[in-house]
């Protein structure tokens, strides 16, 4: 099902990301979406108050005609930074949505867990509007995920940024970087929320257009583009 992108805000939650504080870890926005049998939830962060927000999420909703439902709990985790999923096992969750690259850095208890789900390629869930989870590519991040949510808007966590160095300047693959421009091309959404940031969801020609400039500024002699 597609639905306006107005009409969607309507059913996402969202508790922004938080700095590294002495009350607490560096910790991504964590966002939560609500189709007809459960929850979505994007990342799960690493701070105590992002692992509150999604265990408090309530369950038991009543509905148009006053019939009770309980929602499930379905995380899709983007990418496994700490900051994006190091609450994990602290979480309540029926179903867990990761790429590969994060499954190898979940702990045991998690892939012991039933629910828990690797996504290697496209995936589409009906739940009162439809649901996209697979594999973005990526410089930042190895098996990043996409969540994107009736066709409208779509959840990129930290996959439009570059690799972080930390012994010199940032930088994007050019392989990667192209592929990615050209996979964001063709997704349906219009509108594109990337984590640390205000949630104020960018145009996707405004996205595509700022990694377009950094891809200009590739040379013929290098495979990655530094990041000024």
């Amino acid at each position: 099902m597609r639905i306006m992108f107005r009409d969607l805000q309507s059913r996402i939650l969202h508790l922004p990301a938080s700095n590294p504080s002495e009350k607490g870890p560096l910790s991504a926005d964590v966002y939560a979406i609500r189709g007809e049998t459960a929850w979505w939830i994007f990342d799960v962060g690493a701070s105590d108050e992002a692992a509150d927000f999604v265990n408090n999420l309530p369950c038991d909703i009543v509905v148009n005609g006053g019939e009770k439902v309980s929602l499930k709990k379905n995380v899709v985790i983007s990418h496994f930074h700490a900051d994006h999923f190091v609450n994990l096992p602290r979480i309540q969750f029926d179903k867990l949505y990761v790429g590969w690259e994060t499954y190898r850095h979940c702990d045991a208890t998690i892939r012991a867990r039933a629910g828990v789900h690797v996504v290697d390629s496209p995936l589409a869930i009906d739940d009162g509007l439809q649901i996209r989870i697979e594999p973005v590519p990526c410089s930042h991040a190895k098996g990043s995920l996409m969540l994107t949510v009736g066709g409208a808007i779509a959840f990129l966590g930290d996959s439009t940024y570059p690799t972080v160095n930390h012994n010199g300047p940032d930088f994007y693959n050019v392989q990667l970087l192209y592929q990615q421009i050209q996979f964001l091309k063709g997704c349906s959404a219009q509108h594109f929320v990337m984590s640390h940031r205000r949630f104020s969801p960018r145009e996707k020609e405004t996205v595509l257009q700022l990694l377009e400039n950094f891809y200009d500024m590739r040379q013929s002699h290098k495979n990655v583009i530094e990041v000024p």
